[in-house]
């Protein structure tokens, strides 16, 4: 569903980026869920222009939430998170977006390492405990990029919480 949305709204010339939870689904193989599908629009389309692309696909805006768009027969909400495409104080370019290819397109989304930072950052914030276990799970089954995690803990202030995820992840492993 997510490749289709993103493959119907760039038929619309709306450029968009899977975020959230939704990342979180796809690198961990579904072992977490989500009930919505997050989108950054990097071309800063206007609520109009969403509207009619995802039209197409059936979904309608909900008018309580200008951010969402549900569909009656599909078990995910849309929602579209205000841009810039970041993570924290990091702004993520398109060099960094990852793609996968599925039957239904390709599906733009954030980075495994990425999606670890955006985990992770849940987790420095809110001390959700999920996040964590997500951040861990994803870092286990990919590749990760540490100079750039080491990099983005660093300009977010949290340069000493690296080693505990790095101790945390190879206890995991052990």
């Amino acid at each position: 569903m997510a490749a289709l949305i993103v493959e119907t709204l760039a038929a619309h010339d709306i450029d968009v980026v899977l975020v959230g939870g939704s990342c979180v689904c796809v690198w961990t193989n579904e072992k977490f869920g989500s009930l919505d599908l997050d989108f950054i629009d990097l071309t800063y389309s206007r609520r109009k222009q969403i509207a009619v692309a995802l039209s197409q696909l059936g979904f309608s805006p909900n008018e309580r939430q200008p951010k969402y768009f549900t569909h009656p027969d599909c078990q995910w909400s849309v929602e579209f998170p205000t841009a810039p495409l970041a993570v924290g104080h990091e702004y993520i370019g398109d060099k960094q977006v990852a793609t996968k290819e599925t039957s239904t397109g390709t599906l733009r989304l954030l980075s495994p390492t990425d999606t670890i930072k955006d985990r992770l950052l849940w987790w420095y914030l809110e001390n959700d405990p999920q996040c964590w276990e997500q951040a861990l799970e994803i870092a286990r089954n990919h590749k990760v990029r540490w100079a750039d995690l080491k990099k983005w803990h660093e300009g977010e202030g949290y340069a000493d919480q690296l080693e505990i995820f790095r101790r945390a992840l190879e206890e995991h492993r052990s």
